[in-house]
């Protein structure tokens, strides 16, 4: 609304409207009487007054970063001078430099070219740090000055749309995602363990200053789940309507007070708090009882139960755990075999299908091509940087189920099927 205006003539236009709104007010009524108009001018009023507080803010946070914007290689030489001297003064005392080098910033907090020019576009504006003072006083804060001719644009490895550069996150595989597609991933992570951390070509996305980009609700739920995952033994409240994650600092002993009902649950069998031994899970034991006789597995992180029905016998639980079907051990900790022939033939059938040129095939010709699916299979059953192409058809996703309409994504080596989300976010 104000974008066009200059802070002089801005303060004029505020200054004249609070005279308006000072006349407004008459003060001629009975005492506890105050009629409607002058309430509502006293409001306007103090909204104006509001406003001016805002943008004097505003042009001081503006003149701030201006400045240094300026003097920001200056300060850099200052810091790496005091950095110099700090480790001078180690070689001294200890006899050995800090293993530190020049310039060198905490990871956690160093900020990336990139990152710079984005936070200058959306706080400061395009144009403000091009050389004049007035220019950081005429755009509205946090919203990118469109007065340039064009704004270089980025493309969102989800959605495949073109978006300005300040509007992208840039994960540490380079791959950029818009601000609703980056706040659907971080939220899908809270719903679904396998997607947490929020990744893209199994490298995490940082929350770190990409906190910008999410809504801060969103970012303040992250945070907690984060607090909640990397929790070993988790504790939830026992009550069926109510689930929640207690925390650490909430549990005393072998009791976990919840911090929403202040129901209290026991840390061992995870049911009601009790005096005593722990009481026989009766529904566990049965469910154990049916997992025996099936031959399913339970993750020995999450304590999941898992079915395996075709390919090896490594296992990578959801909550990111790997281990062997046959004994439940850590992968790689065991000496049981990597597959069972009858579950890695059915798989090697199921690949040959894929193919509709090929359902007709019969006899000799298809168990030739079963054969080279399986002995690919025994290749790279184990396979770690999937090599994708796409195609075209109606498929279902392998990891998250999900049907694919039009395309899907298969790894050149193992043959596994993914859809977008899960080939960059998932695996």
């Amino acid at each position: 609304m104000f974008d066009s205006f200059d802070q002089a003539s801005l303060d004029l236009i505020i200054e004249l409207q609070l005279q308006d709104a000072q006349n407004l007010i008459k003060g001629k009524h009975r005492a506890g009487e105050t009629p409607d108009g002058e309430l509502a001018a006293e409001l306007f009023k103090l909204e104006l007054e509001s406003l001016a507080s805002f943008h004097v803010d505003q042009a001081m946070s503006r003149s701030l970063a201006h400045a240094i914007l300026t003097d920001g290689e200056a300060i850099q030489s200052l810091v790496e001078e005091e950095e110099q001297a700090v480790r001078d003064r180690e070689l001294a005392i200890n006899g050995e430099a800090s293993t530190q080098g020049p310039g060198t910033a905490d990871p956690d907090t160093a900020i990336e070219d990139d990152m710079v020019k984005k936070l200058v576009a959306l706080y400061v504006g395009e144009d403000d740090h091009s050389g004049t003072a007035a220019a950081s006083s005429s755009k509205q804060a946090a919203r990118p000055s469109t007065s340039t001719a064009a704004i270089e644009k980025r493309r969102c490895v989800a959605c495949m749309t073109d978006v300005p550069y300040f509007e992208t996150v840039r994960c540490p595989c380079t791959h950029e995602y818009c601000r609703a597609c980056i706040a659907d991933l971080f939220q899908s992570a809270l719903n679904d363990e396998s997607l947490f951390p929020p990744r893209c070509c199994s490298q995490p996305i940082p929350l770190g200053l990409n906190q910008i980009f999410l809504p801060a609700r969103l970012a303040g739920q992250y945070q907690a789940k984060e607090l909640e995952y990397s929790t070993k033994n988790r504790t939830y409240c026992h009550r069926a309507t109510c689930s929640t994650f207690i925390p650490t600092p909430f549990i005393r002993g072998e009791i976990a007070t919840c911090v929403k009902c202040q129901s209290k649950t026991c840390t061992i069998c995870k049911g009601s708090s009790h005096d005593g031994d722990c009481p026989e899970d009766v529904a566990t034991m049965d469910l154990l009882n049916v997992a025996a006789q099936k031959g399913w597995q339970r993750c020995y992180s999450c304590r999941r139960m898992v079915d395996l029905e075709v390919g090896c016998n490594h296992i990578t639980c959801r909550c990111g755990a790997q281990f062997c079907y046959v004994c439940g051990v850590k992968w790689k900790n065991c000496s049981c075999d990597q597959w069972d022939e009858n579950r890695l033939v059915d798989r090697a059938n199921a690949i040959v299908d894929r193919d509709a040129d090929l359902l007709h095939i019969e006899g000799v010709n298809r168990a030739a091509l079963v054969e080279r699916e399986r002995n690919n299979l025994v290749v790279n059953h184990d396979c770690w940087n999937h090599r994708w192409k796409s195609r075209r058809g109606f498929f279902q996703c392998e990891e998250c189920f999900d049907c694919m309409p039009e395309f899907i994504y298969e790894c050149r080596d193992c043959r596994l099927l993914a859809c977008r989300r899960c080939r960059y976010n998932r695996l």
